[in-house]
C-alpha cells in the first residue's frame, strides 16, 4: 500500500470530497483522523472505514476554534505518536452576492475558514510533520481549492478569493519547508460528482422545467472528457500528493476537473 504506517488528518470531512479523500487514504494504508465539526457523521464514516478494514479516528473540530485546533494534533500525537500528513478539505462556500452590494462581513466569515481556518490547523501540525520529514524521509500537506479561482464567475468573489490567498500562501510554505522535508501542494476540483452536484442537477432541473439528464449534459458539454469527475477519482489526487511517489513535487497546484479549465 502507498501509505502504510502514515497517519494523516483530514479536515472538512462532510459528505462530499473531505470523506471521500479520507476513505481513498485508508484504503492505500494510512491512518486517518477526520476531521469536521458533525461528531455523529464523523462517527459514520470511521465506522464505514473501518468495516472496509481501514483505520480512523473521529475528533469532531471547529476550525476557527484554537483550542479545538490545537486538541485534534494534539489527540492524532497522543493516539499514534506521529503525523505524517494533512489535507486541508474543510471549507465554507460563498452567498452569492455581487461584490458592490454584499456585506464584506459575510466575506470574512468565508475567510475565517477557508483562509484563516486551514493556516491555523497547518500551523499546528508543522512540528509534528517536520518530525515525519526528519525520521521518515517524507511528510505533506495538501491544500483543497478550486477551479473558481482561475475561471472566474459572477458571485463568487469571497469563496474564488479565500482559495486563490491559500495558493499563495501554499507556495510560500512550499519554499520555506522544502528544506524541512515537508512539501506543500494543492488540488484545484472542478465540478466534483457527488451529492452536492446531484443537489444542483435537481434544482436546475425543477427550475427550468427540464430533465436531470439534460442538465448534466450542459455541464459535461464544457468538460472535454465529457464527465463530471466523480468525487472518489478526484480523491486518487490526494493520495498521489501525500504519497511518496511525489516526493519530489511542491508548490504545485493540480487541476482535476476533466480539461474544463487548462492551467499554464
Amino acid at each position: 500500500m502507498l501509505l502504510q504506517d502514515k497517519v494523516v488528518i483530514v479536515s472538512g470531512v462532510g459528505p462530499g470530497l473531505g470523506q471521500a479523500n479520507a476513505r481513498a487514504l485508508a484504503r492505500e494504508g494510512a491512518t486517518v483522523v477526520l476531521a469536521a465539526r458533525n461528531a455523529e457523521y464523523l462517527a459514520r464514516v470511521q465506522k464505514e472505514i473501518e468495516n472496509d478494514g481501514g483505520r480512523a479516528l473521529a475528533l469532531p473540530t471547529n476550525l476557527v476554534d484554537a483550542e479545538q485546533v490545537q486538541a485534534l494534533v494534539g489527540g492524532t500525537i497522543d493516539a499514534y505518536g506521529r503525523l505524517d500528513g494533512l489535507v486541508n478539505n474543510a471549507f465554507r462556500m460563498d452567498t452569492f452576492e455581487p461584490f458592490e452590494a454584499v456585506d464584506l462581513t459575510k466575506w470574512r466569515k468565508i475567510f475565517e475558514v477557508n483562509v484563516w481556518g486551514a493556516l491555523g490547523l497547518t500551523q499546528a501540525c508543522l512540528p509534528h510533520l517536520k518530525h515525519a520529514a526528519a525520521d521518515h524521509g517524507d511528510a505533506s500537506v495538501v491544500f483543497i481549492i478550486s477551479m473558481s479561482m482561475r475561471n472566474i464567475r459572477p458571485l463568487e468573489g469571497g469563496y474564488s478569493s479565500s482559495k486563490a490567498a491559500i495558493q499563495t500562501a501554499a507556495k510560500t510554505m512550499a519554499v520555506e519547508l522544502g528544506p524541512t522535508g515537508v512539501r506543500v501542494n494543492c488540488v484545484a476540483p472542478g465540478w466534483i460528482g457527488g451529492p452536492n452536484v446531484e443537489t444542483f442537477i435537481g434544482w436546475e432541473s425543477e427550475s427550468r422545467g427540464i430533465t436531470r439528464d439534460e442538465v448534466r449534459g450542459e455541464i459535461e458539454a464544457r468538460i472535454p472528457l465529457r464527465v463530471i469527475p466523480p468525487q472518489d477519482e478526484i480523491a486518487n489526487s490526494v493520495v498521489f500528493f501525500v504519497s511518496p511517489w511525489s516526493r519530489v513535487v511542491t508548490g504545485q497546484t493540480l487541476d482535476v476537473n476533466g480539461g474544463e479549465f487548462l492551467g499554464a
